[in-house]
């Protein structure tokens, strides 16, 4: 039996508590078409619809809706939290990009409390969580004196700690990484780390400088991958909370990205998905 159709089992049977912390974004995405310059000499963007959903630690939660395991984020979004409005071009033959992206990255929430109940959930839950993940946009939540607070919780109650890395390495001692080519590009690290997982867009991950099993799926239609590494760092800790080796947690992992890039609007992959397409991995 192959590692998701044992994580969908063990899921069903025993569900798991994850607790999501970090930066809440609210993602708001404007369709709509270009068309010739204005009066005032700029190109004209007529809106034809509208869709807002969470974005950030807030989607890394929302990516695990299809499984029994339950995911509590702990944060904030809306008017409260940085919004990023893109606005979507549609041409004449339905093909879509991005034309263009506003961000106001204002937090008006205080951010202080929000990390006192934080760490409060993490110590008091009826269920204590099996697994942490730390998902950070460097918008203020993760200071690295909170993210070593959390560490420490989270070895004295003997559980994984993840990180959604986007600062430099040190920030996030004691944690599992999940980073990506970019970061990696960025910051001086250790690629044979053994605790860090790396992603590489529709190419397989490595895990300590070793890529995973999962060079012969196909490719898949790429319609939206924004919000793609939320996905996969909350499916990693999925598979970690319930005890599965760093390896196979990302073979999970990457295949929960390759679903969730198929669909518009942060759609979350169904576990079911993410069996078929390991499938070729028997």
């Amino acid at each position: 039996m192959n590692a998701i159709k044992t994580l969908i089992e063990m899921d069903q049977a025993i569900p798991k508590t994850i607790l999501i912390v970090g930066d809440g974004i609210t993602d708001v995405y404007i369709h709509g078409r270009l068309e010739d310059s204005c009066q005032e000499g700029c190109q004209k963007f007529i809106e034809e619809e509208r869709r807002t959903v969470p974005g950030g630690a807030a989607n890394a939660a929302r990516s695990l809706d299809n499984w029994h395991t339950r995911a509590i984020f702990l944060g904030s979004t809306g008017l409260a939290g940085p919004v990023k409005i893109r606005f979507m071009a549609r041409d004449s033959e339905g093909r879509e990009w991005c034309a263009f992206r506003h961000d106001d990255d204002r937090v008006t929430f205080d951010l202080s409390l929000a990390r006192k109940e934080s760490m409060y959930a993490l110590m008091k839950l009826p269920r204590r969580p099996n697994a942490v993940l730390l998902s950070d946009y460097d918008k203020g939540m993760l200071t690295p004196e909170f993210v070593k607070d959390v560490v420490d919780v989270c070895r004295g109650l003997d559980i994984p700690c993840v990180a959604d890395v986007k600062r430099e390495p040190e920030v996030y001692n004691g944690c599992i990484l999940k980073g990506n080519a970019a970061w990696s590009h960025k910051h001086e690290i250790n690629l044979l780390t053994e605790s860090l997982v790396l992603t590489f867009g529709a190419d397989v991950p490595t895990v300590a400088g070793r890529s995973i099993n999962a060079d012969h799926l196909p490719s898949v239609q790429c319609v939206n991958h924004v919000g793609s590494g939320d996905c996969f760092a909350a499916h990693l800790t999925l598979a970690l909370a319930h005890g599965f080796l760093l390896s196979d947690a990302a073979a999970i992992a990457h295949s929960a990205g390759r679903m969730y890039v198929q669909f518009p609007h942060n759609r979350p992959p169904r576990p079911e998905e993410i069996a078929e397409d390991m499938g070729g991995n028997e």
